[in-house]
């Protein structure tokens, strides 16, 4: 007999879950996580609001012959320094490109190494050794 009534209870108890589930409740779906979504979104443009305003406040640094641009290079080639160096290129829209921070690494026929990136000599712009 005490079988039959906790066989009542979990059927009740199924009955009365199923109702409130199907009538009652309603899943907010993704309302619950738009706050991790809107402080990951909000973090997202505010980093990229601070890039674009990065990139329209670059300047033009003053252009330097090849051979002073080959003399810092070498300099800092030898005493493995560190350069600093801005690109003959921007956007369409006139957007200058980052700056180019490392070490002089090495150098080919037509290019030049600083940090990891590769860049053609005739693509340097300005170049300043950095004294730190």
């Amino acid at each position: 007999m005490l079988m039959d009534k906790a066989d009542d209870i979990d059927e009740t108890t199924l009955k009365q879950a199923t109702n409130f589930f199907k009538y009652d409740y309603h899943d907010r779906g993704m309302v619950k996580w738009q706050g991790y979504y809107l402080s990951d979104h909000t973090e997202h443009v505010n980093k990229v609001a601070h890039q674009i305003t990065d990139a329209n406040n670059r300047i033009r640094q003053p252009e330097m012959t090849s051979e002073a641009i080959a003399q810092i290079l070498f300099e800092a080639y030898t005493h493995n320094d560190t350069v600093t160096a801005q690109l003959n290129t921007q956007s369409d829209t006139g957007i200058i490109p980052p700056m180019i921070t490392g070490p002089v690494i090495g150098y080919t026929d037509e290019s030049i190494i600083i940090g990891k990136q590769l860049i053609p000599q005739n693509n340097l712009w300005w170049v300043s050794k950095n004294s730190f």
